[in-house]
């Protein structure tokens, strides 16, 4: 049912809202290069254990896919991570977040979806309201703005193809394939200065774990729901992020927040409305 897929995904928004903060926090102990590694690697750990324990294999159904799911799904996790550290949760969550004007594009020109002006138009409104959530002017680094950017694109290639790969492959198979696309990034991360003690270890850990049921409940819901619709439901990402931005990382936000708040629940609450069906008229 599409009522279970969209719980999930808004399910998967709100830890994934919740990862980002991870992200930054942990950033405070070592690179961003390094705690996205490191989310590789533990998502790998979970998703190994999960496919031999539960599914018995570790065998893809339709490897092609989940092999391109896998590429372009680590490039645009590691340069989210990468941008979160250099800036901000709420920022990087604005500039990524995006990528569901991506995924409708991608999805429309390369994957035969219909493109509905419906979509077209929630699309727009919640991209009004995040633009409005975060204001520019706060010094972030060009660099990190354009890596999140980038993860947006790569991101809305991406879920085009979680979309079409789940129909055949579990999502624990789908988050594997990043992770194991990503751990190359390895060899170029470099070694911390300090171990980041107890709640460094903490945070890391933390990251990973979030990431892999962010994911796969994102997998689940994209089961059940279009992916250029379902992708909407990502904005409220933006939202939740700037928020716990500001109570525990330290981001500021002002009453464009609010503003931008109410064009994003608005362009949520479009996109779940149903079309109002003519009535007969009575003779």
């Amino acid at each position: 049912m599409r009522v279970r897929g969209y719980a999930a995904l808004y399910a998967a928004a709100t830890v994934f809202a919740a990862t980002s903060l991870l992200v930054k926090l942990a950033s405070n102990y070592y690179s961003g290069l390094f705690v996205s590694t490191a989310r590789f690697a533990v998502g790998a750990i979970l998703c190994v254990a999960v496919l031999i324990g539960r599914y018995k294999s570790l065998r893809p159904a339709r490897p092609g896919l989940v092999a391109a799911r896998g590429a372009f799904g680590a490039c645009s996790m590691a340069m989210t991570y990468a941008a979160i550290s250099l800036t901000g949760p709420g920022r990087a969550a604005l500039l990524g977040n995006v990528y569901p004007l991506f995924v409708v594009l991608f999805a429309a020109l390369f994957f035969g979806e219909s493109l509905r002006p419906r979509t077209l138009a929630c699309v727009a409104i919640c991209t009004a309201g995040a633009v409005l959530v975060v204001r520019d002017g706060s010094g972030a680094a060009l660099a990190g703005d354009l890596l999140a950017l980038g993860s947006a694109v790569f991101a809305g290639v991406a879920i085009n193809f979680v979309r079409r790969a789940t129909q055949s492959d579990n999502p624990f198979m789908l988050y594997l394939s990043p992770c194991l696309f990503g751990m190359p990034l390895a060899a170029f991360t470099p070694i911390p200065a300090s171990s980041g003690g107890a709640i460094g270890i903490l945070l890391v850990v933390g990251v990973g774990v979030a990431a892999f049921a962010a994911q796969a409940l994102m997998a689940y819901g994209y089961r059940e729901v279009p992916a250029g619709s379902g992708s909407v439901v990502f904005y409220l990402e933006t939202a939740l992020t700037v928020l716990l931005g500001a109570a525990f990382a330290g981001e500021r936000f002002n009453l464009r927040f609010a503003g931008g708040l109410v064009l994003i629940l608005g362009g949520l609450a479009l996109n779940h409305a149903r079309p109002i069906r003519a009535r007969p008229r009575s003779p």
